[in-house]
């Protein structure tokens, strides 16, 4: 049996407890045994963190492009290719730790301490040394230290918004309960993470630590190390690069020796090729690229805790969204009050009068709205009442006293139905109540009753109410308060293509309403309750998760399965801000966490909103979609460049000529031109319609067939470029002078793909127009180092012969204008289509 099913006392028997407490011998006992109560989330071990940022295609890919260098014996090379590896994983570390140190500072907070009754003793001791079985009383605005039986109560209710998502306080007394209840039904337990809003209790512990359904959930942010989407896609698409390079390195092996090369020259030459192929500077790119991007997201209030999420948020279908704090405030305020036709008294002030301990403060969110709202209609009393009637679960109902001449006035809130059923009140005034408490409770409104009544004395309960009968003052409407952004931003997730799904623990009514008012849904057929949940199978589930928007009564376990639903057809992105989100979080192929939440839900998040703004996902959404743009735009680049050198160096051997690149040539423009230009292919600035285009299928490839056959087209230029300049000059020049020609060839060819790589379908001259200071910085470096090369002391390193500055001009001419015509012919085609 759960605890919530067993009396009180059962519940102590069973804990090997009493009323009075356990003993200082016993509770050092059950510390050794149960441990401190404290949440422990296991953490990646050191070796994991290590390797983590050599664990993907990519260092294979330096890896590759090492060992080839260290065989050719080119070990500067090498030593080139380590760095630029070495570069990437402390890019990787940085940017881990100064993630780590922000959320350990978004963390700290100070230590809780509790009364706990020992051995008919009442100590002051801190939360993380109780046990099983320790007696604890808790008051009005403490936190719930850990899970606790209720054994005694007074008027107590519970927030429970951080476990459950209910925003609204929950009563809760001590009975033993029937049938199986879910977390929010257990009135008679109280929960971790919760707090106390009114009332006093004293309970038993029944669980710590990890143990507790807080410490449950927090197990579930344990978080298995997966790559993002477009990860995926990439590495998929490199792996095919390799399969096919490794088999053209294989038939051109074959094909060199049987043109008669020997051995040592053939393998030279297949070197050559392999080592033309590998996009050596696309893993650094990629890492400065997202790193920068990170850095822009932090300045925007939105701190990326998952490298990786920065790109797979750009590439979302849809954002599953808690309500509680994220699209609302998580605060109460008064939406609607209406009186009676014969009312005397402004309902204002009856509201001021009403609010219990209004002269100070209060952690009953009803209470605060209410002194808030009559504070702001200059209606709040000055002094403090005679006395305060603290909510009484029996008559459903609290009251303040206040002196009234020689007499005392009585100001009653509580439930609608009761405050009717207490007043004197006509037919005709209980029928327009009705059908105004029904309006009010359609639209989502929590509705409170007010009433007053004439008193002799100043009574200490409602029991001495007697038969007395209130005079009816009116209701007062109190909901949730929107974020003020929060819908904008659905809108502008919507205009991108992403569709937009709250979850939520509220009523099925409230977020109805909530979610009529967001622009979410228009009936009620987009709602459903989850509490039905339990009895579909997941096939039934997939039908309704499909064609639903808003989710109510939800339970931590069931958003965990909403989500693996909604991963099965979209790249989904999931917020919170509570415990009660975390399975959900580290479910979600994003997981959006609140900086103002709890702190596992922090360390479950891939990106965490600093503040709290639902408009900062949309944000992150566009510079998402941004990183997306520029990573095609640099795999088109280095893709189209080293398959413009293959093709250059295969078709060398075909035709029977000899190498027209030297290996260090090659290799100084994929390790130093292709970085230089790359980089800043990276760095382009968002088109303007980003966010008004759908996103992209999940499963289409991170290059289509347009940007593919673009690429096939440009790299056959480039070579057909080099390869006709080799054979021209080494006609007339010679060997060393023609293949200098077609390097040169090869790298302004390569700066003229730069440029077209700019965008995918837009001209260059309209390009032009974008200003992107760091390419054109980067292309500056790169013609320096070039200069190094032809006039420095590179050029014996890359073996450069001198050659005439009038054939350098020309060739230069040539070689930037015709792949810049064929990408613009080619771009012009694909806008017609």
């Amino acid at each position: 049996m759960h605890f919530y099913q067993s009396s009180s006392d059962e519940v102590l028997r069973r804990l090997g407890s009493s009323s009075s407490g356990l003993s200082a011998a016993e509770v050092q006992r059950r510390q050794k045994r149960y441990g401190l109560n404290i949440i422990k989330v296991q953490s990646e071990p050191l070796w994991r963190i290590i390797l983590e940022p050599f664990l993907d295609i990519f260092m294979l890919v330096l890896l590759i492009a090492a060992i080839i260098s260290l065989w050719h014996g080119e070990a500067i090379d090498a030593i080139i290719i380590f760095v630029i590896a070495a570069i990437s994983a402390v890019i990787f570390y940085i940017q881990r730790f100064s993630t780590d140190r922000v959320l350990r500072s978004l963390s700290r907070h100070d230590a809780q301490k509790v009364d706990v009754h020992r051995v008919n003793r009442t100590t002051r001791v801190d939360a993380s040394q109780l046990v099983p079985g320790d007696v604890v009383s808790l008051a009005e605005g403490e936190k719930v230290p850990a899970d606790i039986r209720l054994i005694r109560s007074t008027n107590l209710r519970v927030d429970e918004a951080q476990l459950t998502g209910e925003s609204l306080p929950i009563s809760k007394q001590t009975d033993a309960l029937t049938g199986t209840k879910e977390m929010y039904e257990q009135t008679n337990m109280l929960f971790q993470g919760s707090f106390v809003v009114s009332g006093t209790s004293t309970g038993v512990v029944v669980a710590t630590g990890n143990q507790t359904e807080f410490g449950n959930l927090a197990m579930l942010s344990k978080r298995e190390s997966t790559q993002s989407p477009v990860q995926r896609k990439i590495d998929t698409l490199i792996t095919r690069v390799i399969a096919a390079v490794s088999a053209i390195a294989l038939v051109a092996f074959g094909l060199s020796l049987l043109r008669g090369m020997d051995v040592l020259e053939s393998l030279r030459f297949v070197m050559a090729l392999a080592v033309s192929a590998v996009p050596e500077s696309l893993p650094i790119a990629i890492s400065v690229v997202l790193v920068l991007g990170m850095r822009r997201m932090a300045a925007k209030k939105a701190l990326v805790h998952q490298m990786r999420a920065i790109e797979t948020i750009g590439v979302i279908t849809t954002i599953a969204t808690d309500k509680t704090g994220t699209l609302t405030k998580n605060k109460l305020t008064v939406q609607q009050t209406w009186t009676p036709d014969e009312a005397t008294e402004n309902i204002d002030r009856i509201i001021g009068l009403a609010v219990n301990r209004a002269h100070a403060k209060s952690h009953d969110p009803l209470d605060i709205a209410l002194n808030e709202y009559a504070r702001k209609q200059s209606a709040s009393p000055r002094h403090a009442p005679v006395r305060d009637l603290p909510f009484s679960q029996a008559h459903a109902m609290s009251a303040t006293i206040w002196h009234h001449g020689r007499q005392f006035r009585l100001y009653v809130k509580g439930a609608p139905e009761a405050i009717l059923a207490a007043c004197r009140v006509s037919a005709r005034t209980k029928k327009r109540a009705q059908q105004m408490l029904d309006e009010m409770t359609a639209r989502g409104y929590r509705v409170i009753g007010l009433a007053m009544g004439e008193l002799d004395e100043a009574i200490a309960g409602f029991d001495q109410l007697g038969k007395q009968r209130l005079t009816f003052a009116g209701f007062v409407a109190v909901a949730d308060v929107l974020r003020p952004e929060a819908p904008r931003a659905i809108r502008a997730a919507l205009k991108a293509g992403v569709s937009v799904r709250m979850i939520t623990g509220d009523h099925f009514e409230t977020a109805y309403q909530i979610g009529r008012e967001l622009g979410m849904v228009e009936d009620r057929d987009e709602v459903f309750d989850c509490r039905n949940m339990a009895k579909l199978s997941d096939d039934q589930l997939d039908a309704i998760v499909t064609k639903t928007k808003v989710f109510s009564r939800v339970i931590p376990e069931q958003k965990y399965r909403l989500l693996t639903i909604l991963k099965k057809h979209h790249i989904t992105a999931m917020t919170g801000d509570g415990v009660n989100d975390v399975p959900a979080l580290t479910n979600a192929h994003v997981g959006v966490a609140m900086g103002s939440g709890s702190h596992i839900a922090k360390d479950a998040g891939d990106i965490i909103l600093l503040n709290d703004n639902f408009k900062t996902i949309i944000d992150a959404m566009r510079e998402g979609r941004t990183i997306i743009a520029n990573i095609r735009r640099m795999l088109f680049y280095l893709l189209s460049t080293n398959t413009g050198e293959l093709i250059t160096m295969l078709g060398a051997l075909l035709i029977g000529i000899k190498t027209p690149l030297e290996p260090v040539q090659i290799l100084w423009v994929n390790l130093v031109t292709d970085t230089s230009m790359v980089i800043p292919l990276g760095l382009e600035p968002g088109e303007k319609q980003a966010m008004n285009r759908s996103p992209e299928n999940p499963d289409a490839p991170i290059l289509s067939h347009q940007m593919i056959w673009r690429m096939v087209i440009v790299a056959g230029t480039m070579s057909a470029i080099a390869l006709a300049v080799y054979i021209f000059f080494e006609q007339r020049q010679g060997h060393a002078y023609a293949q200098t020609m077609a390097f040169i060839a090869l790298v302004v060819s390569q700066w003229a793909n730069a440029f077209n790589a700019r965008s995918d379908d837009e001209s260059l001259l309209k390009r032009l127009k974008v200003m992107n200071k760091s390419f054109y910085a980067g292309m500056s470096l790169s013609i320096v180092l070039q200069i190094l090369v032809f006039f420095g002391p590179l050029g014996e390193i890359l073996h450069i012969a001198h050659v005439a500055l009038s054939d350098m001009i020309v060739i230069s001419l040539i070689s930037f204008i015709i792949p810049i015509v064929i990408s613009e012919w080619h771009k012009y085609v694909a806008r017609k289509r």
